[in-house]
């Protein structure tokens, strides 16, 4: 900062070292840059030549402070880098997002590709498995309708969320990101309504009226779990309610609509309700997951997580009990006959419930350390079902 109030930056070396000086250019020389306000653009300006006579200052330059000149002069921004003068220590600010940008980045997002696919994959490799067929038609028409019952659901709990606080110091909420929570709320309702109209189109095509109503009580489910109401989540039932909608619910109903087949066949070809009951475990070890790190929040806004009524401590025993009990029913699932023998891939996905496991039981009480617990149960659910899914086609 010059005396005349100006943003400057040079090379710290004399001219007579030869380094180079960097200015501002242009319109922003001579002008205060408050932090994040504008991009500073910089140029080598060529350093005054001064006589080696005359007792000038290069007369007393080394040959070794000349070669550490010229090596500092290469860290300096090359011509024509911009750089823009940020503070690091001031605040996201919230609302300035778009609604339209925020919600198709919703779409494109890995979890809710993830959360909303893998059921439909997973009950589409178990109907492999027993019918020897996949509707290609059909499968694209009930993922296009997961996701866009996924982008509701996962809106809707942001701005439920808001009305309580629960979600006051959630930066990546879509809420704070846009600060237009009425504009959200009708967006989301649009997209439900367009997923709903597409299982109701599939299920009339095919004339199952038990995945129809499967289906419609799994989204009931996730209105439940967080709207008013109900706010069954705030009560502490929400990984219950999650096993149930992701789990028997979602996973068979695609079943049957991929299959076919009708209700009782579920009992004849059990593969689709132990692979339901098997996914609903790990979706479930997701939202077990998230409440390490907003224990305090949560007891301030009245919400009964696992962790305010256990402790993280239990909360992270439980987790691998759950991890636990997922490779015992496998093991008992595959023993029986109940999966084929080419199920037994989804061992591969130990690894990563491995880590999950370690994380939780060594950092469950670090808030920062245990964040990324619940993308760690993503990941472990993505892989088990996903191996799983492979298992029963390679069947």
């Amino acid at each position: 900062q010059s005396s005349g109030g100006a943003l400057g930056y040079r090379s710290g070396l004399s001219d007579s070292m030869g380094a180079p000086r960097w200015r501002l250019r242009g319109a922003a020389r001579g002008r205060t840059l408050a932090p994040g306000s504008a991009s500073v653009r910089l140029e080598r300006t060529r350093p005054s030549r001064v006589s080696r006579g005359c007792g000038s200052e290069s007369s007393s330059v080394t040959p070794l402070s000349r070669a550490t000149a010229n090596a500092r002069s290469s860290w300096a921004p090359r011509r024509g880098r911009t750089f823009r003068a940020r503070a690091s220590s001031s605040p996201a600010r919230s609302g300035e997002e778009s609604v339209s940008s925020v919600v198709a980045g919703m779409f494109a997002s890995p979890l809710a590709f993830g959360v909303a696919g893998i059921p439909l994959v997973l009950a589409t490799s178990a109907a492999f498995s027993v019918t020897r067929q996949v509707l290609p038609f059909t499968f694209a028409s009930l993922a296009l309708a997961s996701v866009l019952v996924i982008v509701w659901l996962n809106v809707t709990n942001d701005v439920f969320d808001s009305e309580t606080g629960v979600d006051s110091e959630k930066v990546e909420s879509v809420v704070n990101r846009t600060g237009q929570k009425g504009a959200l709320f009708w967006v989301a309702t649009f997209l439900l309504a367009c997923g709903l109209s597409i299982f109701a189109a599939v299920v009339a095509i095919k004339g199952q009226l038990a995945a129809g109503a499967m289906l419609l009580g799994s989204v009931a489910i996730g209105y439940v779990y967080q709207g008013p109401p109900f706010r069954l989540s705030y009560k502490g039932v929400g990984e219950v309610l999650c096993f149930f909608a992701f789990g028997p619910l979602a996973t068979n109903a695609f079943f049957l609509l991929q299959s076919g087949l009708r209700l009782p066949c579920l009992v004849e070809h059990p593969v689709a309700l132990a692979s339901s009951v098997l996914l609903g475990l790990t979706t479930s070890a997701i939202l077990l997951n998230s409440h390490y790190h907003q224990v305090d929040t949560d007891r301030a806004t009245g919400k009964v997580s696992p962790c305010v009524r256990f402790g993280t401590r239990a909360v992270s025993r439980a987790v691998v009990f759950v991890v636990a009990d997922v490779y015992c029913i496998f093991g008992c699932c595959l023993t029986t006959g109940i999966l084929p023998r080419t199920a037994i891939v989804a061992l591969l996905s130990l690894p990563s419930a491995l880590s999950l496991c370690r994380l939780v039981l060594g950092s469950h009480q670090d808030k920062v350390a245990i964040k990324p617990a619940k993308f760690f149960a993503v990941r472990w659910h993505k892989n088990f079902a996903l191996l799983l899914s492979l298992g029963l086609f390679l069947s």
